[in-house]
């Protein structure tokens, strides 16, 4: 015997072993066994039917239709699309749509194929399993018995599986169980529902192949197109994808796909449906496929250039949020049930800006990153977030959010330079500090034995400047000047000298009041580190807090939570809490008025830091440079926008000597030490011109009457 003629007797013997399982239980749950059945090779199969027929009378009579999970939507304020989310593991790329929204032809064609006797039966048809079983028998093409109810419950059984392996073998397992269990809630489907609505649901819930779950996804995946502008041939493909979205699969195997659609196409003029003539049918079928596929989108990932890790922000936002469920299982169950649409307070053109400016001076390769956070002054609302290096595992890639905090997949912050110097600055201005009074500081500077008041801790009330501690000016020389002058050109020592009169404590509290303390975007963190180096920025911060708290000054002592989320909407329409500004006046608003007026001059004045990069509006800054340039900042405003800008190393590696300077960044060789008016100066420049071209110009409010007069 050949292996060929081998192999075919297997074949028949497979499908009378098959036809005769599925015609037993039709049979016992008929109640008919038929009298006189002879089952020489396999007499057990009368006890398995029994067992069969007593778990048909145990299963519950009715059917729960199960809530789908679909894809989410995140949005930009202006209701933009950022990315698309869904849960792999629930078959999420879905979107529910009524028939109404569902071309004719498509249950048309799916009933054409897969249950032509849909209309005539209640949930089981007999007469279409025995044709099937007799047709298999005697060697013809495959045909299936299942009627679309049968397969809808399949599916829901499969879905209601999730990732758990046994539960997704027993729901297409081919046992008696399984296909009683099936049977029987098909019937209680069919009972329940009317045809339309177990066609509906069916075609919302079915797999399509290539990742598209129900009818809207695969109109999208394989024709860029929607369910309700399908064509007849567009229909009669999908259709033909149910049996085997593999085997067919007009990507990978267009021919059988062709002749499969064709097939359906044939089917929906059959006698018993006449959906189209055979005169349609000859037409349809000479359409070729004429496949337009749209690539699927998949989560934060697939969004545009640096709102991938917006998004990322807005996902771990809403897991972390108790609003949106009391545990984090919960919360991530909601979100990967999906469904929802997210609203955030992304702009679309401030974000263009950020990633644009930050493009023009930073690579993705290079050994040092920029990241930039925006933040609206008075609201909170984060305008946008960006970084050089993108999303991904590859070289230059990465999944770290080097604007945000750790509990948004962000790191734990970098040292902010001289950038810090504004939480000194308004602790003296508070404290009654004149500022016009002329100061003149040493460079270096040596106070060994020195002690700053410092808030309680451990015992201690006081910081000890250390013997080993001696910083200077970036220039080596002494100054003498009063306290705008001393900002323009960032003078360490005098705000040295200034910490020592205001103690460590006050300008703590100050910056925490800000939003300002560690491993936190949200000013929740741990308290800020005191030391005599305090104000030359020595603690790990985030870009979105130092946003956040040039944001404070540039909303006249108002201090808003950074925040992303401004509306959720589930599936069916109702509305999820959403964030919303949670504003607190922190400063006096004359002394915050004071403190702009002092760091105008930053970006105007001949000399200083920033001297040449204002943006032709009303804008205060101050940089912020670090030791060996690790870290390089600038942080600025206008009435409308705050951005904070920070260039230098992710994790940097002070015993290997890392130096930001004589180095190459974004193509540009730097010769010497780079500054935080080198390039995060600029990218704040070329950012906040973009982000702020066609609105108003604003001015500041001007402060008046030092020292401020008593409350």
């Amino acid at each position: 015997m050949s292996k060929a003629t081998g192999a075919a007797r297997l074949r028949g013997a497979g499908r009378k072993l098959g036809s005769l399982l599925i015609f037993i239980v039709i049979s016992a749950l008929g109640g008919v066994m038929l009298a006189g059945l002879s089952l020489p090779v396999i007499g057990g199969f009368g006890v398995a039917a029994k067992a069969a027929s007593d778990h048909f009378e145990d299963l519950p009579t009715d059917f729960e239709t199960p809530v789908l999970p679909q894809r989410s939507k995140i949005l930009a304020d202006d209701g933009s699309l950022i990315a698309y989310t869904w849960s792999d593991d629930l078959g999420g790329d879905r979107v529910v749509v009524p028939m109404s929204r569902i071309s004719a032809s498509m249950p048309q064609a799916l009933v054409a194929i897969e249950d032509v006797r849909y209309y005539q039966h209640g949930g089981v048809d007999i007469k279409g399993t025995v044709r099937a079983l007799v047709h298999n028998s005697q060697g013809g093409n495959l045909q299936g018995g299942s009627t679309i109810a049968q397969q809808y419950v399949k599916n829901v059984l499969l879905l209601e599986a999730g990732s758990d392996k046994v539960k997704q073998q027993a729901a297409i397992a081919d046992t008696f169980t399984r296909k009683v269990t099936e049977l029987k809630y098909a019937v209680a489907v069919e009972k329940s529902l009317t045809k339309q609505q177990i066609l509906e649901r069916y075609l919302n819930l079915v797999y399509f192949g290539n990742g598209a779950y129900g009818v809207e996804a695969a109109a999208e995946r394989y024709f860029s197109t929607t369910a309700a502008k399908l064509t007849v041939p567009q229909a009669a493909l999908l259709a033909a994808l149910v049996n085997s979205p593999s085997a067919f699969d007009p990507l990978q195997h267009p021919a059988e796909a062709l002749a499969r659609r064709n097939i359906v196409i044939q089917d929906m003029a059959s006698p018993v449906l006449k959906y189209l003539t055979q005169a349609q049918v000859a037409g349809y079928q000479r359409v070729p496929l004429g496949l337009n596929p749209t690539p699927p989108r998949h989560g934060c990932i697939s969004a545009r250039a640096s709102s991938a890790f917006f998004c990322n922000y807005v996902y771990e936002t809403f897991i972390n949020d108790p609003d949106y469920g009391p545990t984090k299982a919960d919360r991530v169950k909601l979100w990967d049930m999906g469904g929802l649409t997210i609203r955030t307070t992304m702009s679309v053109k401030d974000e263009n800006a950020a990633d644009s400016a930050i493009s023009g001076y930073t690579r993705a390769t290079d050994k040092v990153a920029s990241a930039l956070a925006m933040i609206e002054p008075g609201t909170g609302q984060i305008k946008a977030m960006a970084q050089s290096k993108p999303m991904g595992s590859n070289l230059g890639e990465t999944y770290l959010n080097l604007a945000g905090d750790p509990a948004h997949e962000g790191s734990g912050g970098y040292q902010a330079g001289s950038s810090f110097k504004i939480f000194v600055g308004l602790a003296a201005l508070e404290d009654g500090h004149d500022p016009s009074q002329v100061m003149s500081v040493p460079s270096p500077m040596d106070d060994a034995g020195t002690r700053i008041a410092a808030c309680p801790g451990n015992g201690q009330h006081s910081v000890l400047w250390t013997p080993d501690y001696h910083p200077g000016n970036d220039d080596g020389n002494p100054f003498t000047g009063p306290l705008d002058q001393a900002f323009w050109f960032s003078v360490n020592t005098y705000f040295l000298t200034l910490e020592e009169q205001t103690g460590l404590c006050h300008p703590a509290q100050i910056a925490a009041s800000m939003g300002v303390t560690q491993d936190n975007d949200s000013g929740d963190g741990r308290p800020l580190d005191q030391f005599p180096s305090f104000t030359l920025g020595t603690n790990l911060i985030t870009p979105v807090e130092m946003a956040g708290a040039y944001a404070t000054v540039a909303a006249h002592g108002v201090y808003c939570k950074p925040y992303v989320i401004t509306a959720v909407t589930d599936a069916a329409g109702r509305k999820d809490a959403a964030q919303h500004p949670r504003c607190r006046a922190v400063l006096d608003p004359n002394i915050a008025n004071e403190l702009t007026a002092l760091l105008t001059g930053v970006l105007t004045q001949p000399g200083a830091t920033a001297s040449g990069l204002g943006i032709g509006r009303p804008a205060a800054g101050k940089t912020g440079t670090t030791t060996s340039s690790i870290a390089t900042w600038f942080d600025g405003y206008t009435p409308q926008l705050a951005a904070a800008v920070w260039t230098g190393f992710i994790r940097p590696d002070t015993l290997k000597g890392d130096y930001m300077g004589n180095m190459s960044v974004g193509g540009k060789y730097y010769y010497g030490q780079i500054f935080g008016a080198t390039i995060s100066a600029p990218i704040w420049h070329d950012a906040m011109r973009r982000a702020l071209a066609g609105l108003p110009a604003q001015s500041f409010t001007a402060p008046h009457g030092y020292p401020p007069e008593p409350q």
